[in-house]
Order: structure tokens, then sequence, then C-alpha cells
């Protein structure tokens, strides 16, 4: 019978015979064995992922490849060819487009059709004719409302307009008028106020008197003969009083009538004055509802005399350089609708350079197409203009170039070059592999170092002298083989002798 011996610290099984054999135990040295493998396979593992993170914590560079090259130190551009003076397709009403005709860069004569319309009336000519019939219906009512004189409305109709200097005469005699009826009123007036007044402070004085015998009677001792003496003297100032009284009646009662004649007199002028007042004004105000009536009346006839019909077409030859609206759409009074490039007229580019590269330039200058394959010799591009750019004006020109060439349509884009002509240099690299600091110009060169555990990629510096260089790539001189690798961009600043690793790994 065998029994079975557990060790806890190996795990290992170790039979023992019970028929009393000798112990058998394991192999000690394969043990030592495997435990050392292990540990350097976890040795190796953790090296690895090490690594890799370490990698993925370096800078990320991108490289090119120093080469033999061209540099054109051309000032380049591109730029939208437009039409000088060109054609703007119009209308003069709305209207919906049911079709296009034509395409942009389509050549059209006079007469050919851009655009198809729905038959139907436009919308200002609709509206026109709904105001007329809105003056007209104002016009007739105030013409027959009863309140203007019959004369007006014969005038009006027959399309007469009193002048403003008979208007003035007609007002300035209703006013004279007006105003000698007033002053004769007033005069008689004035007397009528003295007359009373007079007659009042006369009655005061006569009673006053007439009072006087009265009171020296009731102071008595008088005589028969005093006293006879002042009754007489009594009776004959009541007598007295009695007759003036009358007469300042009788002559007040004259100015009555005299007042009355000149208040309905007054009164006559004013309201003739007010009549003509309102007759002008009236007349003034149905002349114009006529007049506004009849240049209504006109603009429908121009309306209509300006409806397109059932289509746009061309008013001169050309070529279309952009068309506006689309089938569906409506068109706007006055809106381009079209604009058509005219045969035989010049054509013009533009774009901006710095301010720097603009000095190198003067009006006269030529340029060509930087793809001058695709043109004939015929091609003539010529510096007309050098201005500042209204986006960037302190930095920034804009040039304007006039083409000739049967090649180019406006609105076609072309990339043009002034300039040198381009020349061939040994060492040539991105303009963004050019570092500059204290000691010079200088490149960062990635070298690659073996390891177990793969390549390991470090960068150097190599001091350079730029000698040509265009907007994209710098001719250098420099201590390289010529096939190099140069850091162009990097996510993190980076410095010679820094590790790095490659954007494409």
């Amino acid at each position: 019978m065998s029994e079975l011996m557990v060790n806890d610290e190996n795990t290992q099984v170790v039979e023992k015979e019970s028929s009393g054999g000798d112990k058998k135990p394991a192999n000690r040295k394969d043990m030592v064995k495997n435990v050392a493998i292990g540990f350097l396979s976890v040795m190796l593992i953790l090296t690895f992922f090490s690594n890799t993170i370490m990698n993925y914590s370096l800078p990320q560079v991108a490289t090119q490849q120093i080469m033999g090259g061209s540099i054109s130190p051309q000032i380049r551009g591109t730029g939208t060819v437009e039409a000088d003076d060109p054609y703007n397709v119009t209308v003069s009403e709305t209207r919906k487009i049911s079709a296009v005709a034509v395409k942009e860069g389509t050549h059209v004569e006079i007469g050919d059709v851009i655009y198809y319309l729905e038959d139907k009336e436009s919308t200002e000519l609709s509206d026109a004719r709904e105001k007329l019939d809105t003056l007209e219906l104002a016009y007739e009512q105030s013409l027959f409302s009863g309140n203007v004189p019959n004369n007006v409305i014969t005038n009006v109709r027959a399309g007469r307009n009193t002048s403003y200097d008979t208007y003035q005469a007609e007002l300035a005699d209703a006013t004279s008028r007006y105003d000698n009826a007033l002053n004769e009123d007033n005069a008689v007036q004035a007397q009528i106020d003295y007359l009373t007044g007079k007659k009042s402070y006369d009655t005061a004085g006569i009673g006053y008197d007439a009072l006087t015998p009265d009171y020296q009677l009731a102071l008595g001792n008088l005589t028969e003969e005093q006293r006879a003496e002042l009754e007489k003297d009594k009776s004959q100032l009541g007598t007295y009083g009695s007759q003036q009284g009358l007469s300042y009646d009788q002559k007040l009662s004259l100015l009555q009538q005299e007042k009355a004649r000149t208040a309905a007199a007054l009164k006559e002028a004013e309201t003739a004055k007010e009549k003509l007042l309102t007759s002008i004004n009236t007349e003034i105000a149905l002349c114009q509802q006529r007049d506004n009536i009849a240049k209504q009346r006109e603009k429908i006839a121009k309306l209509e005399a300006e409806s397109v019909g059932a289509s746009i077409k061309a008013p001169v030859a050309g070529i279309i350089s952009s068309l506006s609206k689309v089938a569906g759409e409506s068109t706007n009074a006055d809106e381009t609708l079209a604009v058509i490039q005219v045969d035989g007229k010049d054509m013009a580019v533009s774009f901006s350079v710095t301010n720097a590269q603009a000095q190198k330039l003067k009006v006269g200058d030529h340029a060509r197409p930087q793809n001058e394959w695709m043109y004939s010799e015929d091609f003539k591009a010529t510096l007309t203009s050098i201005k500042n750019d209204k986006s960037d004006p302190s930095n920034k020109k804009l040039l304007t170039f006039k083409i000739e060439s049967t090649e180019v349509a406006p609105g076609q884009k072309i990339n043009l070059a002034i300039g040198e002509r381009s020349v061939d240099y040994d060492l040539v690299v991105p303009n963004s592999a050019i570092k500059t600091d204290s000691n010079g110009k200088f490149i960062l060169v990635v070298t690659s170092k073996s390891s177990p555990l793969g390549n390991r990629y470090m960068v150097s510096r190599v001091d350079v002298t730029v000698t040509a260089q265009d907007d994209n790539y710098s001719a250098i001189s420099a201590a390289v083989n010529g096939d190099e690798y140069v850091v162009t961009t990097s996510t993190a600043m980076i410095k010679a002798g820094d590790q790095v690793r490659l954007a494409n790994q």
C-alpha cells in the first residue's frame, strides 16, 4: 500500500512505498531550471510592455527624405476668372421660373432663351391694376361727395389745372373784401361805443343838475320868487334831459342799423373767403387724385410694354458666367438673374500675396499658368494693378491680372505663377523642416539604433545654409549624404539627442 505526500511549497506529489522501499526525491535540478525560465519570461514580458508604454509617451514626428528637386522662387496664386464689365440680365417684374434653358459656361447669341417663365401676369402688374382701381374709386367718391362746387367739378373733369397765380389773385381779392368789411364794421361799432358812452356821461350830468333845485328847496329860507325860479329850472332841466336822451337814442338807432349792414357785409365776406379756400383746397386735392390716376395708368402701360412674356432672353452675345435662379424660384424686380461675359470684352483674375512678394512686382509684369500644358501659347496674363487687400490691408496686397485667352471662361479657377523660372538642386527639403535658433538654421535628422526589442529613433542636429527657397521647399547646403530623413512636424518640442517615434508606427 502506498501513501501520497504533498509538499505545500512546490505542490509536488511524492510516492512512498508501503513495503518500506527507499524515498525517490524530485529532481531539484529540473525544478531550479523551471523556476528560472518562468522568472525570465515574466521579466521579458514586463520589459516589452514597459518599452511599448515608453514608446507611446515619446513625441511623434513626421519625416520626409532629403532628395533632389526643383525650386521655383515664383509668386503663385489662384483666383476665379471674372468678366470685365459683364452684362447683368435683369427684369423689372416678379415672375416664377418654370425652367432654366442654359448652364454656366454656355455661349449664347442675342435672343437665346436663358429662363422659361410661367404664363402668368407679374405681381407688379396685378398690384398696379388693383391700385388703379382703388385710386379711381376714391377720386369718384371725392368728386361727387356733394361738398364740391359745380365749377370745380367741371374744371377737374375737363383736366384743367388752375394756376397758383390765379389762386393767389382770387384769395387776395377775397381777403381784401373781408378786411374792408371788417374795418367798416369796426368803425361803426366804434361810433356806437363812443355815442353810448357820451350819452351816459351827459345823462349823468343833467341828472346831477336836475337835483340841484331840489337840494336848494330842501334847505328852505327861500322867498316865493326864489322858490318859483328853482321849480322852473327843475322843469327845464328835466325837459332838456328828455330831449337829449331822445337825440342820443335816435343817433344810436341809426348807428345800429348801419352796424347791422356792416355785420352782414362782414359775414358775407368771411363766408366768401372760407368758401374760396375750401374750393381751392378741394380742387387741388381732386387734381392730385386725377393726376395720380393718370400716372398709375402710365405705369401699367410701361409694365405691359416691359413684360418679358414667357421667357427671359439674352440681350447680348457671350458666355453665361453665372446663373442666380433655378426652376421653381421667383425673380425680383431689378435683381440680377444671369451674368454674361460679352464677346470681345476682357477677363480678369485676382489673388492676394504678402507685401514682401508684391514689392518684387510691377504693373505690366506677365504671368503664366502653373499647369502650362493645359493652355496654348496664346494665353496671356498681364498684371494691371497692385492694391491693398481689404481683408488685411497692412500685410497683404491684391494682384489683378488681365487674362487674354480663348480657353478661359468666367467662373473658371486659374493658377498663375509670376517671377523666376525653376532651378534644380541636389538637396531639397520641405520648408517646415528648416529650424532657426541663435546659432543659425538647421534641420533635425532621424537616425535609428537597433536593440533586442526593435529600432529606436533619435534626432540629431545638422546645420544648413538655405541657398534657394519657394513657397513649399528649400534648397540647402549641409553635411548630409542626401538620403537622410528630416523631421517636418512633431507633436511636442524636440531637440538634438531626443528619442522619438515615427508617425507611421
